[in-house]
């Protein structure tokens, strides 16, 4: 009997040990997950951490007008959220926009500043003054080329209107020389004394019904050179001559 009690007591004690054992185990495993899931919970903070901290100092960096050295820093991150990503596209597409605007690629310029991705409002200014000055530049290229262009279409009207000019007034004379009659220059001639043996030529310009204009030269001994002798109105009609010039 004694020997009976005692096993009981001992298979109690066992069980009591195994009992004791069992909830250590669960105590470990249970500070093992929750470490586990603390040092996740700290690796995601400091990755949030360090992408908050790069935009911020990205923003000053554009701010500043340093658009490569706010590229820099946030290429430098490992671990990028929504914003530095939107932010790291926007500084590119100003960039190229910036060297498309310097090399006079208006165009390309404007096309690479059309949206943005990013809501910062440092680089929402940024965009909008490149911007006015693409606007700027394209406008005073237009008004170049306009200036050109009107300045060679007025020079070519011009030359097209003294052309038109000299080819009137040529057909005039010639006009003027075939309606006056050889007679009525033969008669001006005698009138005047201007005798064809001095080297005196009479070329008719102008003719209004009885009224004609002739221009009046003399050669040099030489014949080499006429001088302006006088332009004069000669009325068939009534013989009278008029020096005008």
């Amino acid at each position: 009997m004694t020997t009976i009690k005692f096993f009981k007591k001992a298979m109690v004690g066992t069980a009591a040990v195994a009992t004791i054992f069992a909830l250590a185990g669960c105590g470990k495993q249970s500070a093992s997950s929750s470490d586990t899931s603390s040092s996740s919970t700290s690796s995601v903070r400091s990755s949030e951490s360090k992408a908050s901290k790069a935009y911020r100092t990205a923003n000053k960096l554009i701010q500043n007008h340093d658009y490569e050295g706010a590229y820099e820093q946030l290429s430098q991150l490992n671990d990028h959220n929504a914003q530095t990503e939107a932010l790291a596209d926007d500084l590119q597409s100003y960039m190229n926009a910036q060297k498309a605007y310097e090399n006079g690629d208006y165009d390309g310029a404007k096309n690479n500043l059309k949206s943005q991705k990013s809501t910062s409002t440092a680089m929402r200014n940024a965009y909008a003054d490149l911007q006015s000055k693409v606007s700027s530049a394209q406008g005073s290229t237009s008004s170049q080329t306009s200036s050109s262009t009107n300045s060679k279409q007025t020079n070519k009207q011009s030359s097209s209107t003294s052309s038109a000019t000299q080819q009137s007034s040529s057909a005039a004379n010639q006009a003027a020389s075939d309606a006056t009659s050889d007679n009525v220059v033969q008669q001006f001639a005698n009138k005047m004394g201007f005798s064809g043996s001095q080297g005196y030529q009479i070329m008719p310009t102008g003719k209004d019904g009885n009224v004609y204009k002739f221009e009046v030269r003399q050669n040099n001994s030489d014949n080499t050179v006429a001088s302006l002798i006088g332009i004069y109105q000669y009325n068939s009609q009534t013989g009278a001559v008029t020096k005008i010039a």
